[in-house]
C-alpha cells in the first residue's frame, strides 16, 4: 500500500508539472553574439530588431530617403581644419537636412585626449548612435569603448580605429590612395625614360592613421614593381598644412632644383608647394600628384599645373555614414565594413569630379 501511494503521488507531481509548462510561451534562445553592438533607440536601451540588409550599391548616400523618427546622432571629427573633414562635415549636415534626422558634432582638433572628453559630452546628451572618425588607429579605441559600456552603437567613418565594439566602417581604405601615387610614380618614371628619378614626399602628422596608410601603399607600390631604387625621395612631414607644405618645398628647392617630382598626402601640401614651383618657374619640370581631390587642385590641374591627384570621395564617406546609422538604428544590417573606392584624377576625368567636390567643399 505504501508503495502504491507513492507511486500516486509521483504521478500527480508529474501531471501538475506538465499543467505548468504546456501553456507557457518558450522563450527564445538569447542571440549568438556578434562583434557590432546591438542598435537602441536611445536611453531607453529599445532594442531594434535587425532585418533587411541595407542597400549600399552604387551612390547609396544619394538616393531619397527619409527616417522614420528625428534620430539623435553625435558626430565626433578627427580635424576640421583639414578641408576634407570639412568637405565630409557639410556633407553630413546636407544629408541630415534631407533624412530629417539631428546632429550634434563635436571637433577633436587632432587630439585624442579630446576626443574623447568630447565623446563621453555627446554620449551625456543621450545621443541614439555615435558617427565616428577617429582620430589615431589606437587611442581613439577609448571613445569607442566609452560608447560600448553606455549601450549607444558606433558607426566609423573616414578614420578607422582598430578596437572596441562598432557597427560597420564607411569610409576608403586609405592604403589604396598611396597605392594609386606610386603607380602614378611608376608610370612618369616609364614616361621620363631615366634610369634613375628623384622627388621629394611631403607627409602628414606623424603616427596620423592616414598619414600611415599612405606611406605604407606609395612603398609597396614601388616595391612589389621593383624600383625602390630607381624612384627616390626625400620625405617630409608637413602637418598636411598648405603654409607648410609651401615652406618645406621652399626649403629643399632652394638647395637644388634638380628634382623631377614632388607628391603629398594631401592636396594641401600639394598645393604649397605649387606655390614654390610656380614662383621658381618649374612648372612642368617638375611632376606633381597629390591627394583629396579639393577644388583648387582641380583647376591646376586644368590649368595643367598640377599633373594629378588622388580623389577620395568626401561624400561617399561621410553621407554615406550617416546614411548607414539611420538605416542601422531603423533595423538594417551592413557588412563590416563599407569602402567607398578612390579614383586617379588627370586631365581625362577632372570635370566629372569636379562636379562631386562643388558640392561639399566651402568656396
Amino acid at each position: 500500500m505504501k508503495r502504491l501511494a507513492s507511486f500516486l503521488l509521483l504521478g500527480v507531481l508529474i501531471a501538475s508539472l506538465a499543467g505548468c509548462t504546456a501553456g507557457a510561451t518558450p522563450t527564445a534562445p538569447p542571440p549568438a553574439p556578434t562583434k557590432a553592438p546591438v542598435a537602441t533607440t536611445g536611453p531607453a536601451n529599445t532594442v531594434v530588431p535587425q532585418r533587411a540588409a541595407g542597400d549600399t550599391s552604387g551612390e547609396f548616400w544619394n538616393k531619397p530617403f527619409k527616417a522614420q523618427k528625428a534620430w539623435v546622432i553625435g558626430v565626433s571629427y578627427q580635424n576640421l581644419a583639414f578641408p576634407y573633414v570639412a568637405a565630409m562635415q557639410k556633407a553630413i549636415q546636407n544629408r541630415a537636412k534631407t533624412v530629417g534626422v539631428k546632429i550634434i558634432e563635436a571637433d577633436a582638433f587632432n587630439d585624442t585626449n579630446k576626443e574623447l572628453a568630447n565623446v563621453e559630452n555627446l554620449l551625456a546628451q543621450r545621443v541614439d548612435l555615435l558617427l565616428f572618425e577617429a582620430a589615431s588607429l589606437e587611442a581613439s579605441v577609448a571613445s569607442i569603448e566609452a560608447a560600448n559600456k553606455a549601450g549607444v552603437p558606433v558607426v566609423q567613418f573616414n578614420g578607422l580605429a582598430k578596437g572596441g565594439e562598432y557597427v560597420t566602417f564607411v569610409g576608403s581604405n586609405q592604403i589604396d590612395s598611396g597605392l594609386l601615387l606610386g603607380q602614378w610614380l611608376l608610370s612618369l618614371y616609364d614616361r621620363l625614360g631615366k634610369d634613375t628619378i628623384k622627388g621629394i614626399y611631403l607627409r602628414g602628422v606623424p603616427g596620423q592613421i592616414t598619414d600611415i596608410a599612405r606611406n605604407d601603399g606609395v612603398k609597396q607600390a614601388l616595391s612589389k614593381a621593383g624600383k625602390t631604387d630607381k624612384i627616390q625621395f626625400v620625405e617630409q612631414y608637413a602637418d598636411y598644412d598648405r603654409g607648410k607644405g609651401r615652406t618645406v618645398t621652399e626649403s629643399i628647392l632652394s638647395r637644388s632644383k634638380d628634382y623631377d617630382f614632388i607628391i603629398a598626402n594631401n592636396d594641401d601640401m600639394i598645393l604649397g608647394a605649387l606655390a614654390v614651383v610656380k614662383e621658381m618657374g618649374l612648372v612642368g619640370k617638375i611632376h606633381m600628384c597629390g591627394v583629396d581631390g579639393l577644388p583648387e587642385a582641380l583647376d591646376a590641374i586644368k590649368a595643367r599645373e598640377l599633373d594629378a591627384t588622388v580623389f577620395q570621395n568626401p561624400e561617399g564617406q561621410a553621407a554615406g555614414g550617416l546614411q548607414v546609422a539611420v538605416e542601422y538604428l531603423e533595423g538594417k544590417t551592413f557588412p563590416k565594413e563599407i569602402l567607398i573606392p578612390f579614383q586617379l584624377v588627370t586631365t581625362d576625368n577632372v570635370d566629372a569630379v569636379m562636379a562631386i567636390a562643388k558640392r561639399v567643399y566651402v568656396q
